[in-house]
């Protein structure tokens, strides 16, 4: 009798406890689901025009740069610059590694900031006066060594043109407004700075502000 009782009671407890068994435990507090999210990225490449004083002339330098940009913000690359004249007597030329950060691309305006840090070559002239020969002064008149020296000597100096090569370090920081075309095609103008480490007191020749624009094709959306 006894038996008969116990046994139905026991199947009832576990059949009810199953459901609650199955029931899945919840979350502690502050935890979610896990969300995955596709990082955004790809090549990108941009010529890139640069206005500038070099050696105290306005110039243009020509050039560009390229690399990989990561979830359309972080870029890592390179870049190169040349003076675009042909003058034989003024050239420069310089590149290095290029690393940006950019802002807001997925509106129409963003903004952003980069830098090149590497090295180049320079062709610089300076003119030198030279002294052809000593005159005489034991057959000028004592008359005219006070006011006419500069007739006597003048024809006797002569000036030329040396040119000389002249390796560099620069860094060139610059800050862009960015103009959004599409996901793949932007606009950008910005103006930076070119420091230059040069020898023999060249680098005030080589260093000053520069603006520059550039079209950016690719790096992803």
């Amino acid at each position: 009798m006894t038996r008969s009782i116990v046994a139905p009671a026991i199947v009832a407890a576990a059949l009810g406890a199953s459901p609650a068994a199955a029931q899945p435990t919840p979350p502690a507090p502050g935890q979610g689901p896990m969300i995955v999210e596709r990082i955004h990225g790809g090549w990108l490449a941009a010529p890139d025009v640069k206005v500038t004083d070099v050696d105290k002339k306005t110039s243009a330098l020509a050039g560009g740069y390229g690399g990989y940009m990561t979830d359309s913000q972080l870029f890592v690359g390179g870049g190169g610059y040349w003076l675009a004249n042909r003058a034989s007597d003024r050239k420069m030329a310089y590149g290095g590694i290029v690393v940006g950060w950019q802002d807001a691309t997925d509106r129409r305006f963003g903004f952003g900031v980069r830098g090149l840090l590497g090295g180049g070559q320079a062709t610089l002239s300076s003119s030198v006066t030279e002294l052809a020969r000593f005159p005489d002064f034991g057959s000028i008149p004592l008359g005219m060594l006070g006011r006419d020296i500069d007739r006597v000597v003048g024809g006797t100096l002569t000036t030329r043109v040396v040119r000389r090569e002249q390796g560099f370090f620069v860094a060139e920081p610059q800050a862009d407004v960015i103009f959004k075309f599409t996901n793949h095609l932007r606009l950008t103008g910005g103006i930076g700075y070119r420091l230059i480490g040069a020898e023999d007191r060249d680098d005030s020749r080589l260093r000053g502000v520069s603006g520059s624009v550039a079209f950016q094709i690719g790096g992803g959306s």
